[in-house]
Formats: structure tokens, sequence, C-alpha cells
């Protein structure tokens, strides 16, 4: 934060209080964009069924009476009351209700984090995607879903009203990444200086999202990045991955993905704007680009937000 004097040239706040200090505690300064999603309750036949898609988002979505019937990439989950399922960007899932179960009730959100805060803690490689209702995830996540289901049967929500949902989403976040953390184990636990590091690494990489530059221009950026920093290209690497479990560039095009996604779901944008957006001289680029990511172009993936056949 920038500090104008009235009587002297701008100067580091710290420096200025460092010579009378006798202790000081500091916090890191913090710059979070955190997005909600088609957060609902909802009580549906037998006969539901919502087909296969994915998104850019993360979803936690807990069955609070009877039995669901969920896919994620291929893998079965049957999921009773208290069961809940945590998806991750780019998960392919679907669900349908239970022959002969009868109805059922669930509880669904869908989040965007500032890929900085939240990565470190989550395995993007992982297939966990189930939560028993008896286990220590779904134990220790359950209060805040319960908490989020109240407002939602509240039907016109006041300002308060709706910062007290940011503040239990923000709890809710806390809450993940502890028990994420956990899950990883110490042996993947970085230092507080690598995290540090790696942050200021990410942070640096977020700001060439959107920047026109070819894969060879993005290399030499990640090298000034490391220069600047005053560290190796070598160790730059090696710090980040230890963080993120991606190397810097992975980190760059997942991040490119994950914005071109959210923008081909917004019909207000043609796909060469988007192309321009996400830094690309040209649409052929970033349609080749997106379907080696992919699989599809992105035309293809806007044409039903990636609405998949369901697979018999």
């Amino acid at each position: 934060m920038d500090f104008k004097f009235k009587e002297m040239s701008p100067v580091d706040n710290y420096e200025l209080t460092k010579k009378y200090n006798l202790k000081e505690f500091l916090y890191p300064n913090i710059h979070t964009d955190f997005e909600l999603y088609g957060m609902h309750l909802r009580s549906v036949k037998e006969s539901w069924m919502y087909p296969e898609h994915e998104h850019a988002k993360y979803e936690i979505n807990i069955v609070l009476d009877g039995c669901q019937l969920f896919n994620v990439n291929g893998t079965h989950y049957t999921q009773n009351a208290g069961d809940i399922m945590f998806l991750k960007p780019g998960d392919v899932h679907s669900s349908s209700g239970k022959k002969g179960a009868g109805t059922f009730s669930y509880f669904c959100l869908h989040f965007h984090i500032d890929d900085k805060l939240f990565l470190p803690y989550i395995d993007l490689d992982s297939n966990n995607h189930y939560y028993h209702a008896s286990s220590g995830f779904s134990r220790h996540v359950r209060p805040y879903l319960d908490r989020l289901i109240e407002t939602c049967k509240t039907a016109n929500l006041s300002l308060i009203e709706k910062m007290q949902i940011h503040s239990i989403l923000f709890e809710l976040l806390g809450v993940l990444a502890s028990l994420f953390s956990k899950y990883k184990g110490d042996s993947d636990k970085a230092t507080d200086r690598c995290a540090e590091l790696a942050y200021k690494i990410a942070d640096q990489i977020d700001k060439m999202v959107r920047q026109p530059c070819s894969d060879n221009e993005n290399i030499l950026k990640i090298e000034d990045i490391a220069s600047e920093l005053k560290i190796s290209l070598s160790y730059c690497n090696k710090v980040f991955k230890s963080v993120y479990n991606m190397s810097p560039r992975q980190y760059l095009s997942f991040k490119k993905l994950n914005e071109s996604k959210n923008l081909l779901a917004n019909k207000e944008y043609s796909i060469e704007q988007i192309s321009i957006m996400t830094g690309y001289y040209d649409v052929a680029h970033f349609s080749r680009q997106f379907k080696r990511w992919t699989g599809l172009t992105p035309s293809q993936y806007r044409k039903g937000n990636i609405y998949r056949p369901m697979k018999r």
C-alpha cells in the first residue's frame, strides 16, 4: 500500500517506523478473489438426472436425505445422507437418483478462489472425491454446510446476512485447507520460506495470464521473475513445484485454461475476443492450444458449456 506524505518524499512505511519499534508483529498483505456460484438446496424425484458436464469451479455436494448416484471422471459413487462430494475444476461429473430409493434432498455450492491461496493445499491429481458421513472430513465440514443451508431457506437476504454468508464460506475454506494439508502429510509440506517465495512467483505469473505472449516469451518471462527475485531458474522451478505440485509454466497453462473456460461460459464474448483476453496473438493459436488442453475446440466446448450425453 502506498502512502503519500505531505512534507516528505515517498518511503517504505515499515522502514519509516522501524527505528521506533520495541516489538512488532506484521501480517502479510492479502488480496483474495473469491466468487460463489449456484448455491442451492433442492429436493428431487427419484427420476432426477443431471447430465455429464464439467466446469472451472470447485464444487461441494452433500446429500441430506435419501440416496444419489454420482459419477466423477468415470468412477461411480453411491451418496447417502451425510456423504459429501468435493470436486475440483475440470472434474467431469454427473448425478442421478437411485432406482427404487425414492426422493432425495441435497445441497450444492460452487466457488472460485484465487488459485495462489488454495492450490498449495489441493492435489489436482488426487482421486479423492467422496467422503463418507462418518469420515473426519465430513464431520469437520458438515457444521459449516448446515449454517449455509439455513441461509438458503431465507427468501430475501439482507446485506448483513450476505456478509455473514461470506464469513461462513471463509471459515469453511480455512477448514478445507487445514484438512487437505493434513492429508498431504508432513513430508509434502513446504517450509514457510518456500511457501512465501512460491506465492510471490505465482503472483507474478497471474499477471501474465492476459498478457500477449508466445510460449517462448512465457519461458523468458518466468526467467525474468526468477531474476527479479534473485534466484536461479532451476531453484525457481524447484521451490514452486514443492508448494504447487506443478512447474511455473504448468501453473500458467492451468490459469489460462480456467480463465478460458470461464470466459467461454459467458456468451457475451466472441471466441476471437477471448483469445485476445487470454493473451494469444490470434484465434487459431488459441483454438489449437485449447484443443491440446481439453480435446475440444473452443466452439465445441461453448456449444453446450461442455454438457456431454450420458454414457449407458
